[in-house]
Formats: structure tokens, C-alpha cells, sequence
């Protein structure tokens, strides 16, 4: 429950023209004021006793604790102050979307009748959990998919959502298939991203922003003599971040192994050989572009020739590395909220 706060009337009656001045001050200063304190437990929002919000000039003060059950409890809900017909009071009530910025109001305020709530303030406070309703495609307020290292950019005020995805890696090498005439195994494709989003409020004069860039693809193996095989998995995708939120970064994919080499073709030769070596493991140096470096798949050993003698192995395939800079790579999206 909220009660209003009456608000000075700038008469001077039995005062000084000095209490007018104050009065006028303090009016002024109240504007877009919110000392409530929401939290989410999981299953309500609760407000409790005590706090103050300004509403298109009229105060109110939370006089009694307020639970909001959250009809879903893994949607963001923001909390709509509804006054009362004759302004005397007001209630709270959830909604899924918050106003919009009103910088000479100093709040949020719905407009053109959203979600039933015209002209009335949402408070400075979001729940947990996610959008009732994704965006989809490129974001409003800021979109790049291309990779970059830092980029300083600056938000208009207000309620946004982010979306990061991390540069792609994590392909592994296929396996080599032995025997004669065997192939190459493919290198590995890096197709894996990891993502991460956040709702939060723009207040700050410049925000930071670092789009990962991909591993390239492996290449694909080496074929040992005439017989045995090796591959190559795909390098990993460097993290996205914005402000302190990170994708985190995506490894290297499996080198894939390299198939067994076939039997010798001469008379009584037993040369042949019984198994491949593994991939070589990858590694990440950290340079300016961040590369990274997929392990190169093992190579087959081959057969023993007509006359019993060995044939060696091809080796593995080299790893793939990250694409240069400028190239594709992760992505961060932005949506402006409200309304």
C-alpha cells in the first residue's frame, strides 16, 4: 500500500518569502525521486515498508509490505505504480516491459497506453530472469559482428538488453580411415559459440565492448605414405564482453586420429602397422589478435612395402589458427526497452 505525500504549496501565509524559496527547492529536488527497496525471492517481488517514489509530482510512500507473486518465475518483471482514480493512493503491480525515459521527469513512464498503464512509472528495478519477449535480429542501440578488440560506445539513458556471443571454435578433426588407399580425415569446422545476456540500465557516461573473433577451420590431415591418415581440429573462438559480462571463450575442437596402416604387399612381409598416434593437443597465445591454434591430427602408420621393408606415416596436419583482424567472428547486440 502506498500513501500520498502531500506536496508544499509555495504559499507563503504565515512565513517568509525565504520558506516559499525552500519549499520551491525541495519540490524541485523530490523530482523523479525512488527510495524503494524491491527483491525477488524466487517466487514473489516483495517492496518493503518505508520507501518513497515520486509519481508525475506526487509522492507516495510504501506505508505497509507488498508481495507480488511472479506469474512466471523465470520472466524479468519490472513494477508499474498504479495511483489510485483520486491520487490519494497507489498500489503496485507487475509488468513485463518498463517505461520509457523521461529525462524531465527523471523516471520511467509508459505512453500510449502500454500493457493497460498509461502515463504511470515503473520503478528503477528489474526481477530476475529473462524477457518475456526476445528481440530478434540486429539490435536498435548498437549491433557489430565483426570482431574488434575494444570499442567504446555511449547508451541513451534507460532500460537495455544485451546479447553476446563468443567468436566460434571447438571443431574436432575427423578420424583418419586406415588401410590402403586410405584418406585424410577432415579437419575440424568451428560451428560452436557460447552466448551470455543481460537487462540492465544505461547510466554510465561510456561502456566497454569486446567482440571475440573464431578460430579458423582445421585443416584436413595429412595422408601417411600411401596408406595411413591424419587430421586437424579447428581453432577456438575468442570470449565476447561487454561491461564485465563475458561469453567466455570457446577451446579448440579434438584432433581426430589417424587410421591404421595396411598390411605389406610382399610375400611373408608382417610390417604392417597397428595403430595411429593421437592429435597433437592445441594451445592458445595470447597475442594483440588473440590466436589460437588447433592440434594437428595424428598420422596413420603405413604398410610395409613389396620387399618387407617399412613405409613411414605422414604426419599430422598443421592447426588451425584465428581469423585476422576485421574478421567474423562473435557478435554484441543491444535493444533500447520501454513501452
Amino acid at each position: 500500500m502506498l500513501r500520498q505525500l502531500p506536496n508544499p504549496d509555495n504559499e507563503p501565509r504565515y512565513v517568509t518569502t525565504s520558506y516559499q524559496r525552500q519549499n520551491e527547492n525541495l519540490f524541485a529536488v523530490q523530482t523523479g525521486i525512488d527510495t524503494t527497496n524491491p527483491y525477488d525471492d524466487g517466487t514473489n517481488v516483495i517492496v518493503p515498508i518505508g520507501g518513497v517514489v515520486e509519481v508525475n509530482g506526487t509522492m507516495y510512500s510504501v506505508t505497509s509490505k507488498v508481495e507480488l507473486p511472479k506469474p512466471d518465475p523465470d520472466t524479468a518483471y519490472w513494477i508499474a505504480v498504479v495511483p489510485s482514480a483520486d491520487g490519494s493512493a497507489a498500489s503496485f503491480e507487475l509488468v513485463t516491459r518498463p517505461g520509457v525515459w523521461f529525462p524531465d521527469r527523471q523516471g520511467c513512464y509508459f505512453t500510449n497506453n502500454t500493457q493497460g498503464h498509461n502515463n504511470r512509472r515503473t520503478l528503477n528495478w528489474v526481477s530476475r530472469g529473462t524477457l518475456a519477449d526476445m528481440p530478434s535480429g540486429n539490435g536498435g542501440a548498437y549491433s557489430r559482428a565483426t570482431k574488434i578488440n575494444r570499442d567504446i560506445i555511449s547508451l541513451q539513458r534507460g532500460w537495455h538488453f544485451v546479447r553476446l556471443e563468443s567468436g566460434a571454435g571447438g571443431g574436432d578433426g575427423g578420424n583418419g580411415v586406415g588401410g590402403i588407399g586410405g584418406s585424410a580425415g577432415n579437419g575440424g569446422v568451428a560451428n560452436n559459440r557460447l552466448a551470455a545476456d543481460m537487462i540492465f540500465f544505461a547510466d554510465k557516461p561510456f561502456y566497454n565492448i569486446k567482440v571475440g573473433g573464431s578460430g579458423q577451420n582445421g585443416m584436413p590431415g595429412v595422408v601417411g605414405g600411401n596408406l595411413g591418415t591424419g587430421t586437424v581440429r579447428s581453432g577456438g573462438g575468442e570470449e565476447s564482453v561487454f561491461d564485465g559480462l563475458s561469453t567466455g571463450m570457446v577451446p579448440p575442437g579434438n584432433g581426430g586420429n589417424g587410421g591404421n596402416g595396411g598390411n605389406g604387399g610382399g610375400v611373408g612381409s608382417n610390417l604392417g602397422g597397428r595403430g595411429s598416434r593421437a592429435g597433437n593437443d592445441g594451445h592458445i597465445n595470447g597475442g594483440r589478435a588473440g590466436t589460437f591454434f588447433g592440434g594437428g591430427g595424428g598420422g596413420g602408420l603405413s604398410s610395409g612395402g613389396n620387399d618387407g621393408s617399412p613405409v613411414p606415416g605422414g604426419s599430422g596436419g598443421n592447426g588451425g589458427q584465428s581469423q585476422p583482424e576485421g574478421s567474423p567472428g562473435g557478435s554484441c547486440n543491444m535493444w533500447l526497452l520501454g513501452n
